[in-house]
């Protein structure tokens, strides 16, 4: 089971793994168990669900869930300061 570790101190990203939690418990395990192994983890993990999913819980968990890693990597932009949105037609390839 993913712990509280994955958040790293950074309480968006705990806001995020709790609401995640009450909306799927075991889809919300699979995805931030997928995030943690490829290294998504932290202020990543905010900014993943703030920043490119504007906050949507469930479209966070589609996205951890069905998209490539490399593409939420791009979008994530860590080293940009802000990650961006998710564009429609992405969104409609998953």
């Amino acid at each position: 089971m993913v712990s509280f570790d994955i958040c790293e101190g950074d309480p968006g990203a705990l806001t995020f793994l709790m609401q995640a939690y009450n909306v799927d418990l075991f889809g919300a395990e699979r995805a931030f168990q997928r995030m943690q192994d490829n290294g998504i983890t932290g202020c990543k993990l905010y900014m993943l669900w703030n920043d490119c999913c504007n906050r949507d819980t469930k479209l966070s968990l589609q996205i951890m869930t069905k998209c490539n890693i490399e593409k939420i990597k791009e979008h994530i932009n860590y080293e940009g300061g802000r990650g961006f949105a998710f564009t429609a037609e992405e969104l409609e390839a998953l």
